[in-house]
C-alpha cells in the first residue's frame, strides 16, 4: 500500500488553524458577562474640599427620611493617598438631596438596576483573569432598599475589575484624573 504524504506546509497550516480555533474558544470562555455600563463611562470620584478634606456636598438631613437607600462610600487610590468619603441618598432609583458624586442620578440608576449584585460578595471560587487593575479600593456601607450592606471593591483581578466597572458611577473612574 502506497501512502501519499501531504506536504509539510499544508500540515502546519492545518495545525495553525486548529490552534487558532482552540484559542478563540478559550478566550470566549473567559469573557465577562456584564450588562452594566462597563466601558466608555467618564465619571470620576469626587474631589475633596481643599479646606476640610471632605466632599463639597452631601445629602440634606431632611431628605434622608424619604430615601430608601442611604450609602456611605469610601474610596482610596492607594496607601499614600487620603481616602475620599461621600454620601448618596436615593429613592425609587433617583437621587434625593445633594451628593458630591459627579452624576448622582447615574449612581442611583446603577443601584436600582444592579443593587442585588452589591449585596453579595463575589464567588471566591470563580475563575478570574489574573490581571492587576490598580491599587484602588472602595467600601460601601449603609442601607440599600431597606437592607444593611457592607460591600468591598478592589481592582485586584479581572472579576473585581468588572465589578468595579459595573458600579463605576458610584465608585468613580480610577487613574488619570488625580481624583482617585
Amino acid at each position: 500500500m502506497i501512502r501519499e504524504h501531504q506536504p509539510r506546509h499544508q500540515l502546519s497550516r492545518v495545525n495553525l488553524l486548529l490552534g487558532a480555533g482552540v484559542l478563540l474558544l478559550a478566550l470566549a470562555g473567559c469573557g465577562a458577562e456584564s450588562s452594566g455600563p462597563a466601558t466608555g463611562s467618564t465619571s470620576t470620584a469626587p474631589t475633596p474640599d481643599a479646606t476640610t478634606g471632605t466632599p463639597e456636598a452631601s445629602a440634606s438631613p431632611g431628605d434622608e427620611a424619604t430615601a430608601d437607600s442611604q450609602l456611605t462610600v469610601i474610596v482610596s487610590a492607594g496607601d499614600d493617598v487620603e481616602p475620599v468619603t461621600y454620601e448618596l441618598a436615593c429613592a425609587a432609583g433617583a437621587p434625593v438631596g445633594e451628593s458630591a458624586l459627579p452624576d448622582p442620578a447615574a449612581a442611583c440608576a446603577v443601584l436600582a438596576a444592579h443593587g442585588d449584585l452589591i449585596k453579595t460578595e463575589p464567588d471566591p471560587d470563580a475563575m478570574c483573569t489574573m490581571q492587576y487593575g490598580g491599587p484602588e479600593i472602595a467600601v460601601v456601607t449603609g442601607t440599600l432598599d431597606g437592607e444593611q450592606i457592607d460591600a468591598s471593591f478592589s481592582r485586584e483581578n479581572g472579576c473585581e475589575i468588572d465589578r468595579w466597572s459595573l458600579f463605576e458611577p458610584l465608585l468613580g473612574t480610577p487613574g488619570g484624573t488625580g481624583a482617585l
